[in-house]
């Protein structure tokens, strides 16, 4: 609603006075107003199309320009992206650090961005890994962990974890998790709770011993949603060990709601709600009687109705929020 309007309407209903009014409205036109989300998303997307269109360029003028040409201006320009990083870092501590130098996020996300784009053109036209693909991905994937813990930087993590998923014939990308990965496959679904629970203890193990505890919110958006998205696959489509994974999506979300707890973070909370749910709910109609859940059905929607009422009136007492 348009702040104009709302001050209006508490006038006409007496909740303002005239004075009130004007102090309120002269207090928004005059706030302070952040940029830095603004800039910083906006920086980000520079990056994107930067590296959007060098693959245009690659791919408009690779009979023009030559395959050695590009090569060289690409190795370069992620060249100099890391000589500037590695002429401006600060010292590394276990805990999160804050590099002073401008721009100095987005130029190593740069950097590693147009390395992809470096490696995967030499695999593409001289095929220096040959079929060795497993290689192809683990080299910036183990690079990126480097990069990660060494300039403190979580969009570099997400490479990194989503490289080391792609090793194991996964995608942890949250815009292509539900699309590229078979969970009607026993495999995949294998694999991905074996990824998950892996990647999410050895974060659990980094957070107890304090190396860069905040990168936790980073694996278990990635590698957490994963797990909990390959159980409720094993849940829907294995029917023999349907029990089985539901105690590990039972565990999993606990895991989340003691995160949420700690992060006092709600994307957590809503993600072991939400995942919670579904798989309590399939189970629950998927194993009791037609009989009993004609009689309960109608009962256990309305008592879910409430209960999201109930979540929603509730979660910043949950997460211990003012």
């Amino acid at each position: 609603m348009n702040k104009t309007l709302l001050l209006d309407e508490l006038v006409e209903k007496e909740l303002l006075d005239s004075e009130q009014r004007i102090v309120i409205e002269e207090y928004e036109k005059r706030k302070p107003v952040s940029l830095f989300v603004f800039i910083r998303t906006l920086l980000y997307t520079s990056i994107s199309a930067f590296v959007g269109a060098v693959g245009v360029l690659i791919y408009q003028n690779i009979d023009t320009i030559g395959h050695s040409v590009l090569i060289g201006l690409i190795a370069l320009a992620t060249a100099g992206c890391f000589y500037y990083i590695s002429k401006n870092v600060a010292a590394y501590r276990p805990e999160k650090v804050e590099q002073s130098a401008p721009y100095f996020d987005v130029v190593l996300l740069l950097g590693c961005l147009l390395f992809l784009a470096l490696e995967g053109y030499v695999q593409y036209q001289y095929e220096i890994f040959g079929t060795r693909y497993g290689m192809a991905v683990m080299i910036p994937c183990v690079l990126f962990f480097y990069l990660a813990y060494r300039y403190d930087h979580q969009g570099v993590l997400s490479l990194a974890v989503t490289a080391l998923a792609s090793w194991v014939g996964l995608s942890a990308t949250p815009s292509k998790l539900l699309v590229e990965n078979d969970f009607s496959d026993p495999e995949v679904i294998r694999n991905a709770v074996i990824f998950g629970a892996a990647v999410m203890a050895g974060s659990w193990i980094l957070k107890r011993q304090r190396i860069k505890a905040h990168f936790t919110y980073t694996y278990i958006l990635l590698a957490g949603t994963l797990y909990l998205s390959a159980c409720l696959g094993g849940i829907f489509t294995q029917d023999r060990w349907q029990l089985v994974f539901g105690l590990l999506l039972g565990a999993g979300c606990w895991y989340l709601y003691k995160n949420a707890l700690a992060e006092k973070s709600l994307f957590f909370l809503l993600l072991s709600t939400i995942f919670a749910y579904v798989g309590f709910t399939y189970l629950l109609f998927n194993n009791v009687s037609n009989a009993l859940m004609e009689a309960l059905g109608s009962f256990y929607v309305l008592a879910s109705a409430a209960g999201i009422v109930w979540f929603f009136l509730t979660y910043k007492k949950i997460l211990g929020k003012k």
